[in-house]
């Protein structure tokens, strides 16, 4: 397996997960305005994925040379599979964001007991910023790739 291949099928799940053991050791995210984070995010998945989907639109309708050497070029399959992984985290990512800033812990219930004292807060974080990265670099990928294609000659 080649180092492209590693990092097309394994770089977004690493490096959220990277991000969220970060995120939930050290808990960086409390220095951040978490609410203002996940407002943007909803803007940045909505927009990524009205854009992702008219981007498949077009790959799997048009009929121009752009196109066809895309399809001709034997990683179609790959390119459309990004593109299925960037839409639903791109969905994942605003709903999540929708339930962040709806269900925002305040001071009282920022803890709650289970086993262990468990921040609520630190989870919730840990668990939006994993996916807006996962998101992120899934969109990063598709366009990497679409790119790639795109200038390879015929």
């Amino acid at each position: 397996m080649t180092i492209d291949k590693i990092k097309e099928k394994y770089l977004s799940t690493i490096v959220s997960l990277i991000v969220g053991i970060l995120n939930y050791t050290t808990a960086f995210s409390l220095s951040m305005d978490m609410g203002s984070f996940m407002d943007k995010t909803i803007s940045f998945s909505s927009i990524s994925f009205g854009f992702l989907l008219t981007v498949l639109s077009l790959l799997l309708q048009s009929n121009s040379p752009a196109i066809n050497r895309i399809k001709a070029s034997g990683r179609f399959d790959e390119l459309i599979n990004f593109n299925k992984k960037a839409v639903i985290s791109s969905a994942l990512l605003v709903f999540c964001a929708l339930l962040y800033i709806g269900f925002r812990p305040d001071n009282q219930c920022d803890r709650i007991i289970l086993k262990y004292i468990v921040n609520v807060r630190t989870i919730a974080d840990t668990i939006a910023l994993m996916i807006f990265i996962y998101q992120a670099t899934e969109v990063y990928l598709f366009l990497d790739l679409f790119y790639v294609i795109i200038k390879e000659k015929n």
